[in-house]
């Protein structure tokens, strides 16, 4: 221990004089921590409120919620951390689920339509990535165009009405099990696991959170930013069609409205899990507590009756909040 009275004291020094307390203190400046404490919070409360929140079907229904947005917002937490922002994935969604539909409709097949979906998808990640990264726009700019942009096309291929399609394959994507765990699930563990390895383990990883702290150091260092940029939006891209595949084999339809707001609920939940506004800092395990603490909101507000409009009125807070967070944590 310093002999300085005004040194600061060390966590096993807190855990000799006061252990519960010391514990408490440790347990809590983890940022993760905190987002597990308030989960749990948000579960006691909304259990006491409501006697139809603490049940299994309900929390497998909130489960099935995460899925989507939680795939969504894996994929937005890689171009945050690049230093970007994507608002056009809610469109994404939208338009990977009307390809697919409209191509089992004309009797393509299930490989060969998957495979015009996610390449319609890639499409629209080297879109926004060949803008950004090769001609500097600013990635809010061209990913709010982009948004309005995909959106219409998915109206137009479709014919500006849902249509429905047929598939058991599709269908048991979005409704099936895997031992026991609902396939969304399932799929988007899936994910997360293949996304975490690449950003810790793999050099694209790495050079993502370089890129994110500072492009020029990393270009002199070396990495080719334009390249991983534009493979940074391919990947969200990419991300959002699978988000698309599922949100379509769960209403057995592909519907050109889908996904609208999405790209709102995917920032939350990457804001809320720690995620910094200013790139080069991030981790998947906190987006997933995010989007967890989101459908757990949203989910509570529909147990408890609470009308659309002031749920509209809470997500505007929670989104509020969450960039508040975030600033003050930068």
């Amino acid at each position: 221990m310093s002999n300085n009275p005004n040194s600061t004291t060390t966590s096993e020094e807190l855990v000799a004089k006061k252990p519960l307390n010391s514990l408490f203190q440790l347990l809590t400046s983890s940022y993760l921590a905190k987002l597990s404490i308030a989960c749990v919070v948000l579960i006691m409360v909304l259990s006491y409120l409501s006697p139809y929140f603490f049940t299994i079907t309900n929390f497998k229904d909130i489960l099935l919620g995460t899925a989507v947005i939680g795939i969504i917002s894996f994929g937005m937490t890689v171009v945050l951390i690049s230093d970007g922002i994507d608002l056009s994935v809610g469109s994404v969604v939208a338009f990977c689920s009307v390809i697919l539909c409209v191509s089992l409709n004309a009797g393509l097949g299930l490989t060969i339509s998957l495979m015009l979906t996610f390449v319609g998808a890639i499409s629209v990640g080297l879109f926004n990535g060949f803008f950004i990264s090769v001609l500097k726009i600013n990635p809010f700019i061209i990913t709010l165009g982009s948004m309005s942009l995909v959106r219409g096309i998915a109206y137009i291929i479709i014919g500006g009405q849902p249509q429905p399609f047929e598939s058991e394959i599709i269908r048991f994507m979005g409704t099936g099990s895997i031992v026991g765990i609902p396939a969304p699930i399932v799929i988007m563990i899936a994910v997360l696991v293949i996304i975490a390895f690449m950003m810790k383990y793999t050099q694209f990883g790495r050079n993502v959170y370089a890129i994110g702290n500072n492009q020029e150091t990393a270009r002199l260092s070396g990495i080719n930013v334009v390249k991983t940029r534009i493979l940074v939006y391919c990947i969200m891209a990419l991300l959002a069609g699978i988000a698309g595949i599922l949100l379509a084999a769960q209403t057995y339809a592909g519907i050109p409205a889908a996904g609208n707001g999405y790209e709102l609920d995917a920032l939350t939940a990457v804001i809320l899990g720690g995620t910094s506004l200013k790139g080069g800092e991030g981790r998947l395990a906190g987006t997933l507590l995010g989007t967890l603490i989101v459908a757990l909101v949203l989910n509570g507000q529909n147990m408890l009756g609470v009308p659309y409009f002031y749920q509209l009125v809470s997500k505007g807070l929670i989104i509020v909040f969450a960039m508040t967070v975030a600033m003050k944590r930068t």
